[in-house]
């Protein structure tokens, strides 16, 4: 039987001192939150106060010391990077977006997934529409990708030249719409049936059906959930892809990592592998000839704050 690989703790200090050694603040930060024996064997950010950090960094380390699920009153949105009640977190406050009517058996859900820090004015970036020309496909569909969260954009829909080194990336749901004509999808409205059928997903069930109410050319769009579809409003179901297994990590060029907050149990976070590779690079690279300037490079649009400005961890 195959012995499982040796993850990061397993390694000596020694070398873990290495690597946090090379890593930026925020970085060593994100490796301390994913497992004890990392919080216990890596430096202390107090050690790093005379340490200048980017604009980007100090935002990653201010995400990290803040549960995404915690009751705060306020969050910083990470595209806006503006302050908004916590509330507008939740897609049910988006203008595209339409909330179930209450009922005491059913509370309004969340109608669209969004990811941790979020907020409601920017569920536009996660949607698109996709010509098929006469023929082809005419749906919707969701599935999972990666967005950068310096500049919020999505892989495999926009090119993305971004070079930071501390946002990185978020996994998000996104919604493709595939339109063959030019009169249906002229503007659409997110909303969730309630489900009542046996055959269904348990989930669905409970979260109910999400579906897309379209305007079409030269109609009006109703937003109420449950109007039914008259004259040029059309209902369409959301079609969501299957996820097959984890998907593989890209570690090279490793100049992204996510943001993780909480202690994740004996088990690290996948992203620790990019880490990993990072570090092995570094370290490597050192032996060989040592840079006079190891310090990652700064993007010229961020500023530089001290590490006494934020919280001590």
């Amino acid at each position: 039987m195959a012995q499982p690989t040796p993850g990061l703790v397993a390694l000596p200090q020694e070398l873990l001192l290495e690597i946090s050694r090379l890593l930026p603040a925020d970085a060593i930060l994100s490796l301390k939150l994913t497992h004890p024996v990392l919080n216990i064997a890596l430096p202390p950010l107090p050690l790093l106060d005379e340490t200048l950090l980017t604009e980007c960094a100090r935002l990653a380390i201010e995400r990290l010391l803040t549960p995404s699920k915690s009751s705060c009153v306020v969050k910083r949105c990470f595209i806006c990077r503006r302050w908004y009640p916590s509330n507008m977190f939740t897609s049910s406050k988006s203008p595209m977006c339409a909330s179930a009517p209450p009922t005491t058996e059913t509370p309004i859900p969340e109608i669209v997934e969004l990811p941790p820090f979020f907020c409601a004015w920017h569920v536009g970036r996660l949607t698109r529409v996709v010509q098929t020309g006469p023929g082809g496909r005419n749906k919707w569909a969701s599935d999972l990708k990666r967005m950068c969260m310096h500049l919020g954009c999505i892989q495999g829909w926009e090119d993305c030249d971004c070079r930071c080194d501390s946002c990185g990336f978020t996994e998000v749901r996104t919604y493709t719409r595939y339109l063959n004509n030019d009169s249906e999808c002229r503007r659409f409205t997110f909303w969730r049936k309630v489900a009542v059928e046996d055959k269904i997903d348990p989930q669905a069930r409970t979260r109910g059906l999400l579906y897309a109410r379209e305007e079409c050319q030269n109609g009006e769009l109703f937003r109420k959930a449950g109007t039914a579809c008259t004259g040029s409003v059309i209902n369409l179901p959301v079609h969501f892809q299957p996820v097959v297994g984890m998907k593989t990590l890209d570690t090279s060029p490793p100049h992204f990592r996510p943001v993780e907050s909480p202690f994740l149990g004996p088990n690290l976070f996948p992203m620790a592998s990019s880490f990993l590779a990072l570090c092995v690079s570094r370290i490597r690279s050192l032996y060989e000839s040592r840079p006079e300037d190891s310090n990652p490079p700064v993007p010229p649009s961020c500023n530089r704050s001290r590490m006494s400005d934020i919280p001590v961890f």
